[in-house]
C-alpha cells in the first residue's frame, strides 16, 4: 500500500467511526431516555447495547489514530495492531455489557417484576431498528473497501445492535399482549447475543496478536506466485503472520547454485515486487536464498570458509590466481580459479588431483585462463582421509 492510499484509507476509518459515534449517541440517549420513562427493562438494556456501541466506536477512533502511524525506531512493523487490540477490548466490552444486562433480568424475573408495556418505546424499537440496520451495511461496505478488521468488528457490533433491537420489539409485544414476562426473557435473549458476538471477536483478533498466519490455502496461492518466476526452482517453508490488515511474508526460495550473488539477489527482490503486486494485502516480504534443496532434519556440516580454503591451496603451492569462485553443495566445494592469460596452468593439475582427493570437503577444483579457459580441471566423486 503507497503512503497516499494509505492516508486515504485512515482518513476514510476516521469519518466511519465519526459517523457511528454520531448515530450511536442520538440512539443510545432516545432508547435509554423512553426506557426509564417507561420502565421497559427490554429497552433499557438494548439502550445499554447502544452505549456499548458508542464506547467502542470512541475506542475505534483513537486507536484508528494511533494504527496510522508508520514504522519507527520502536515499532519496526508499524503500529497496524493497535486495531486488532481495539478489537479485543472491543470483543471484552461486549461480553461484560451482555453478563450485566443477563444478571440484572435474571434478577428481575427471579423477583416477579412485571412491567407495564407503551406504545411509545415500540416507536424507539422500531427506529432503532432502521438505524441500526442501515450502519450496520454502511460501515461493512467501508470496512471491506479499507480491510479494516475493527471497522468489520465495528458494524458487526451495529448489526447485533439491530438483532436485539429485533427482540427487544418482540418482548415489548408479548407484554402489550398480557406475556409481561417475555420482555425479560427477550433482555436476556439480546444479552445471550451480545455476548456471543463480543467473545467471537475478541477470540479471533487475539489469535492474531499471537502471530496467526494466513489459511493455508491462501499461502499456496503466495507460493504459486513465487514459482512462476522462472529463476526459481522451489519455494519452501513458507510462513505468514498478520500485522492489523497487512500479511507479512517469509520464505526460502532455491536458485541455481552457481549463481552469482549480485543475480540471485535481482531474483529475490522481483519474487518480492511480484508478492506485492500480486497480493495487495502483502506489506512485507523476507525471501531467504538458498543454493540447493532445504533438509530441516539435518545440520549442514560444512564449516570451511574462504580463508581456509586459501590456506589449502597455498600449501599445494597453486597461487597467482586472480579470482576464486567457490560454490557449495551437499555439504561440499567446487573450487574455480581464474588467472592472468600468461599463466602455466599444467603444472597445477597434479596439486589439484591432490587436495580432491586429500580433503574430504573439496569436490573439484576447476582452472581457467582468460586465453585458454579450463586448461586444467581436476574432478572427483571419492572422498579423501581430511
Amino acid at each position: 500500500m503507497t503512503e497516499m492510499n494509505r492516508e486515504q484509507r485512515f482518513q476514510t476509518i476516521s469519518r466511519v467511526n465519526w459517523v457511528c459515534t454520531l448515530v450511536d449517541s442520538v440512539l443510545s440517549i432516545l432508547k435509554l431516555t423512553v426506557g426509564f420513562l417507561v420502565a421497559s427493562p427490554g429497552l433499557i438494556a438494548d439502550g445499554l447495547h447502544s452505549l456499548s456501541d458508542l464506547a467502542t466506536d470512541i475506542l475505534a477512533l483513537i486507536l484508528g489514530r494511533l494504527a496510522q502511524h508508520g514504522p519507527d525506531a520502536e515499532h519496526p512493523y508499524g503500529h497496524a495492531r493497535y486495531e486488532t487490540l481495539g478489537t479485543v477490548v472491543l470483543g471484552v466490552v461486549l461480553i461484560l455489557v451482555a453478563a450485566g444486562i443477563a444478571l440484572e433480568n435474571l434478577f428481575a424475573l427471579w423477583r416477579g417484576t412485571q412491567v407495564t408495556p407503551h406504545w411509545i418505546a415500540i416507536i424507539a424499537v422500531a427506529v432503532s431498528i432502521l438505524s441500526k440496520e442501515a450502519l450496520f451495511h454502511y460501515t461493512l461496505k467501508y470496512a471491506k473497501l479499507t480491510r479494516s478488521a475493527l471497522l468489520e468488528a465495528n458494524a458487526w457490533h451495529s448489526r447485533s445492535d439491530s438483532l436485539s433491537s429485533i427482540a427487544v420489539l418482540i418482548g415489548i409485544a408479548c407484554s402489550m399482549a398480557g406475556f409481561p414476562l417475555v420482555e425479560y426473557l427477550a433482555a436476556v435473549a439480546v444479552a445471550v447475543l451480545i455476548g456471543h458476538m463480543g467473545f467471537k471477536l475478541a477470540w479471533n483478533a487475539m489469535q492474531d496478536l499471537v502471530d496467526r498466519g494466513v489459511p493455508v490455502a491462501q499461502q499456496n496461492t503466495y507460493s504459486t506466485t513465487l514459482a512462476t518466476v522462472t529463476d526459481i526452482l522451489d519455494v519452501h517453508m513458507l510462513r505468514s503472520r498478520l500485522m492489523g490488515t497487512d500479511v507479512m511474508i517469509d520464505a526460502h526460495i532455491q536458485v541455481a547454485p552457481d549463481l552469482s550473488v549480485s543475480e540471485a539477489h535481482q531474483i529475490n527482490d522481483y519474487g518480492m515486487r511480484l508478492l506485492k503486486t500480486e497480493h495487495p494485502e502483502i506489506s512485507d516480504v523476507t525471501l531467504h536464498i538458498d543454493f540447493e534443496p532445504d533438509y530441516p532434519d539435518q545440520k549442514t556440516k560444512l564449516e570451511p570458509k574462504r580463508e581456509t580454503v586459501l590456506a589449502a591451496l597455498n600449501r599445494v603451492g597453486i597461487e597467482g590466481f586472480e579470482r576464486m569462485y567457490l560454490h557449495y553443495t551437499d555439504n561440499r566445494v567446487n573450487v574455480e580459479l581464474l588467472f592472468g592469460d600468461q599463466q602455466d596452468l599444467a603444472g597445477f593439475a597434479q596439486a589439484c588431483t591432490e587436495l580432491t582427493e586429500r580433503i574430504i570437503w573439496i569436490h573439484s577444483i576447476r582452472l581457467y585462463a582468460r586465453t585458454n579457459p579450463q586448461l586444467c580441471a581436476a574432478d572427483t566423486e571419492e572422498t579423501g582421509s581430511g
